[in-house]
């Protein structure tokens, strides 16, 4: 039986291809170069496949962009003029466009968006005249190194690995380094830690502080994935009255800011730090290079800043589409280790293997889902790094992975498949491999009549079945209630089954004038509650395109063990 397993291949392919988020983006290959002072990114992945179907290597947003944003940045570029002149020198008509946004320095300052950022993290606008803003978190990281007093540098102690910017952005500055957070003179916290997943709360991380730092010491605390944490981030991380209370101890906390991840626009590039003084922000100023944050990433910035529904989605849907990758994997990997806080936009896993985490690395990249592989940047082998994504773009990820372990399990020997009948190509989605507990039945089963269908298999010298039907969004069994008890008998974990648009009006519950109070609604609500129907209460038909009404087995092509 364990070579019962074969997925719909070109089926699968054709449904990684078309992403619903965005166009089909395909990249070069390339061969990435390495440049001094560089750091190793995750973000290079996606110039490593041919067809990018989601990006997973980035720990952004998974809503995307923020749409009232994305127009904000549009409404610079309506409207450039195109000016006629007239060249005294050839004497003709001569062509020439304007377009403010393009062509003009950006505002030095932008008290408007300092206001809103400032509130945004404390609740009070008058915070504003600590802000300084930069070209991403990355180049604000790179001025504190460069600005803190003489010394040694020292990263959090407590976690394995953190955000290597701060051991870059150090050395580069020509700072030797130090475990001991005692001696150092600026010290670097990512909190929550990025790629870990550690996260301290505001009393143990300000206990830490207090108990670690010397006085005259700067400490970074980069809180830039604290966001994700809900509504009330702004109580979870390092308080105002703690800063004061430290500079007071000549003890310097500077929070920084990277807000493109939690808005999804690192292409754009914006990130701040919140200075302990004022004092401060006008040293760092003075050492910044000018107009380093241009006018579409302000203008994205104060819209997003704006859209307080964006962040409500954020703290709703992260946990739940991080629980449901999660759940996923674990059943499909047992053995992993799923670190990080519920909320964050990203899983650690520990495969512990490093052969595994490279063929898991490859797979991803193979079908157009990159994820970030820990031995790069991190130099954690067996580790690799998911983004938090929408489920649907994660069953492409999901149907690789389940593929990979079909195939390492000696499942993937070639099975014959049956036709279909002549229905609407609508109808079905595809052939595609589950696992059988992301199955939903939506029926019992007769006990007696499942015995003897395994009987029954168990004579024949080549095992065929049809597949089971499922519907494609709930994963709901539509037929094969029996089948399946089958496969879990015979201790089977991935099988292939069809795809079918359970809405499409060819489909029908019943037979005309049998049961006729049952519904489809009904049939996908008692799955999903887990509240199942007693046996055959249901008997699925499905039109041709003749108009005929057949059982919709004929959907399920046979699935051909193929004979040891």
């Amino acid at each position: 039986m364990a070579s019962l397993v074969k997925a719909g291949r070109a089926a699968i392919v054709r449904r990684a291809s078309f992403p619903v988020r965005c166009p089909v983006w395909t990249f070069a290959r390339s061969h990435s170069r390495r440049f001094f002072g560089a750091e190793t990114h995750g973000g290079d992945d996606i110039h490593k496949v041919d067809r990018l179907v989601c990006d997973f290597s980035v720990t952004t947003n998974a809503l995307g962009p923020v749409p009232a944003a994305v127009e904000a940045v549009k409404q610079l570029l309506e409207g450039p003029e195109t000016l006629q002149t007239w060249n005294m020198h050839l004497g003709a008509d001569q062509k020439v466009t304007s377009s403010p946004a393009i062509e003009h320095y950006p505002q030095r300052a932008d008290q408007p968006l300092e206001n809103l950022v400032a509130t945004f993290l404390r609740g009070d606008p008058n915070e504003a005249q600590k802000l300084i803003f930069g070209n991403g978190a990355s180049e604000l990281i790179d001025l504190l190194a460069r600005a803190a007093p003489q010394g040694k540098f020292c990263l959090n102690p407590q976690t394995e690995v953190q955000y290597r910017e701060y051991q870059r952005a150090c050395t580069n500055a020509g700072r030797g380094t130090t475990d001991n957070p005692t001696e150092a003179s600026i010290i670097c916290l990512v909190n929550p830690n990025n790629p870990t997943g550690d996260f301290m709360e505001r009393e143990e991380i300000e206990g830490w502080i207090s108990s670690n730092a010397a006085p005259g010491s700067w400490v970074l605390v980069d809180e830039s994935m604290l966001f994700w944490a809900g509504p009330d981030f702004q109580q979870r991380g390092v308080s105002s009255h703690f800063v004061d209370s430290m500079v007071k101890k000549h003890i310097h906390i500077f929070l920084v800011q990277s807000w493109t991840k939690i808005f999804a626009c690192t292409g754009l590039r914006i990130g701040t730090v919140l200075c302990p003084t004022q004092e401060k922000r006008d040293s760092l100023l003075a050492m910044q290079v000018p107009w380093s944050v241009t006018a579409f990433a302000r203008a994205y910035l104060r819209a997003a800043m704006e859209d307080r529904s964006y962040l409500e989605r954020t703290w709703a849907e992260t946990p739940a589409w991080r629980l449901h990758m999660v759940t996923r994997l674990k059943r499909l990997h047992p053995t992993w280790q799923f670190l990080g806080k519920p909320w964050l936009s990203w899983i650690w896993i520990d495969t512990g293997s490093t052969d595994d985490a490279k063929d898991v690395y490859r797979t991803a990249l193979h079908c157009g889902c990159p994820i970030r592989h820990a031995a790069s940047g991190y130099d954690k082998p067996s580790i690799v790094r998911l983004a938090v994504r929408r489920p649907y773009d994660f069953s492409v990820l999901y149907q690789a992975l389940l593929r990979r372990q079909s195939n390492a399990a000696s499942l993937g020997k070639q099975m014959t498949f049956g036709t279909s009948a002549d229905v609407n190509p609508d109808v079905i989605e595809g052939v595609r491999l589950v696992h059988i507990d992301d199955l939903r039945p939506h029926e019992e089963v007769l006990t007696d009549r499942a015995e003897k269908l395994q009987e029954y298999v168990r004579d024949l010298p080549v095992k065929i079945l049809p597949a089971i039907i499922i519907d494609s969004q709930y994963d709901v069994v539509i037929d094969g209630h029996h089948r399946l008890e089958l496969f879990k008998a015979a201790g089977l974990t991935i099988i292939p089954a069809v795809s079918v648009n359970y809405e499409h009006p060819d489909i029908l519950v019943n037979p005309p004038g049998m049961r006729p109070d049952v519904c489809k609604e009904q049939v996908i609500g008692s799955a999903v509650r887990g509240q199942t129907m007693e046996p055959k209460t249901t008997q699925h038909l499905v039109r041709s395109r003749g108009g005929a009404l057949l059982p919709i087995i004929v959907l399920a092509p046979q699935i051909a063990e193929v004979a040891k």
